[in-house]
């Protein structure tokens, strides 16, 4: 997965950098993010458990030349590790993304980007013979924002909502979810940017944190899972 998914970075930016009309604002950052995990709430009574996980993730949007809108895609994916307590947990995977359309607008001298679309959860933790999966589903919004500073820096920020999610947890891959109900997805991160000399492209590092609540699910209710660490990012605009 992380193979493809550099892969697939390198691919977007040579065509956004080679095939984009400069009369589009279109953009495409790639991130690594190191970062801490939790499990927690609810009414598990193994909870909370931590864990480790590297996000690896990607942003674009490409604006259609001609249109005030254009096509925004998020993913955000990495392995879990080192679950906290030891001995039931060994490794995993985490993965949103989100796809929708997004309208840029400027406001003074900040820009802004409103966007509005669809996202999904994937979580699974596993263990000998069996698996915890959570997944979600359902409506994001969300905007990103860049703001210059003096010179070449830039303050850059960006905040994801995914309310009324449908969410499932499951143990047993075919068996009807053992836990169903709603859930809450909330991604937000902050970040000191740098324009580099050449035309295009920055440097961004910052905080990035991301994951669900559930709710109207029984006896899970509160239950909550996030990771949150710092991120380095290279942005590429045309």
């Amino acid at each position: 997965m992380r193979r493809t998914m550099v892969a697939l970075a390198i691919v977007v930016a040579v065509v956004l950098g080679a095939t984009i009309p400069a009369s589009a604002q279109s953009w495409f950052q790639f991130r690594v993010n190191p970062s801490n995990g939790d499990w927690r709430g609810g009414g598990f009574g193994d909870l909370p458990y931590t864990f480790n996980t590297t996000m690896l993730g990607f942003t674009g949007f490409l604006q259609f030349p001609g249109q005030k809108y254009g096509l925004r895609l998020n993913v955000d994916s990495g392995g879990l590790s080192s679950f906290s307590p030891s001995g039931l947990y060994t490794g995993g995977r985490w993965r949103w993304y989100d796809v929708g359309v997004g309208m840029p607008i400027k406001f003074g001298p900040a820009s802004t980007l409103f966007f509005l679309g669809w996202g999904n959860n994937w979580w699974q933790a596993d263990y000998d013979g069996g698996f915890s999966r959570q997944t979600s589903s359902g409506l994001a919004l969300g905007v990103d924002l860049q703001v210059p500073l003096k010179g070449p820096w830039y303050f850059a920020g960006s905040a994801t909502l995914g309310p009324g999610h449908n969410y499932a947890y499951r143990n047993v891959e075919r068996d009807p979810p053992r836990f169903s109900g709603k859930a809450q997805t909330t991604i937000y991160s902050a970040a000191l940017g740098y324009n580099l000399p050449t035309n295009g492209g920055s440097v961004e590092v910052g905080w990035r944190s991301g994951g669900f609540t559930v709710s109207e699910a029984g006896s899970i209710d509160g239950m909550e899972t996030r990771w949150s660490g710092w991120f380095v990012g290279f942005t590429l605009r045309r």
